[in-house]
């Protein structure tokens, strides 16, 4: 009895060594597995975007002879990666390139005396020669713009140096923000207006239509 007991033993002592022996190997083998890595690559585009907004502006009222001016300002807000560029032209029924605005049927003509239509580059913009420059002007003004004299085409602010073109008849480039930027940027523009002592009374409007678009 007691051999068979010792016997019996034995087997069970064997088979746990084995089972342990058994188990042992399988973890073993499971923490020495072999393994792969991948990467992922994550991409993503974001879209440009751009809003512009232009005030209204109102000359006041002149007498022959004696210019007056009045500045308003384009706002434009892009997360262009290389800024934006701002372009202009006339818009009114019937302008040509030579008139903006109208009262009834009669035009000022803004080609009058010492302004020409701007032809997108440095050339046209010439200094306002007060009493002798006849017709509707405008200018990119330093102040109030940013980056400002980003074309270099309009001079310094002020009398006797600031500079200026009559409106174009089709879109012309009037100002150029070659860089990103984070905020909004302005852009001031000066309208300003004399004419000849026959020029008609009364109250003239015209139109004139920028565009924003990224570089």
């Amino acid at each position: 009895m007691m051999r068979e007991i010792i016997k019996n033993s034995s087997f069970y002592l064997v088979m746990m060594v084995f089972l342990v022996s058994f188990f042992w190997e399988i973890i073993a083998a499971e923490a020495t597995g072999t393994s792969q890595t991948s990467t992922s690559t994550i991409n993503a585009t974001i879209m440009e975007t751009m809003t512009l907004t232009c005030n209204n502006a109102t000359i006041p009222n002149l007498t022959a002879g004696t210019a007056q001016s009045v500045q308003a300002t384009c706002t434009a807000t892009t997360n262009g990666a290389a800024g934006f560029n701002l372009k202009v032209r006339k818009t009114t029924a019937s302008a040509d390139a030579t008139k903006t605005i109208v009262s009834g049927t009669t035009w000022i003509i803004d080609t009058g005396v010492g302004l020409t239509a701007y032809d997108g580059t440095g050339t046209t913009p010439a200094v306002w020669t007060g009493g002798t420059t006849k017709g509707l002007g405008f200018r990119v003004q330093n102040t109030g713009t940013t980056n400002a004299n980003s074309l270099n085409y309009w001079a310094a602010d002020g009398a006797g140096t600031a500079k200026y073109a009559a409106f174009p008849i089709a879109d012309q480039t009037i100002y150029n923000y070659a860089s990103y930027a984070s905020a909004a940027s302005a852009v001031n523009i000066d309208y300003k207006l004399d004419v000849p002592t026959n020029q008609k009374a009364g109250a003239y409007t015209g139109t004139v239509l920028y565009t924003a678009t990224t570089n």
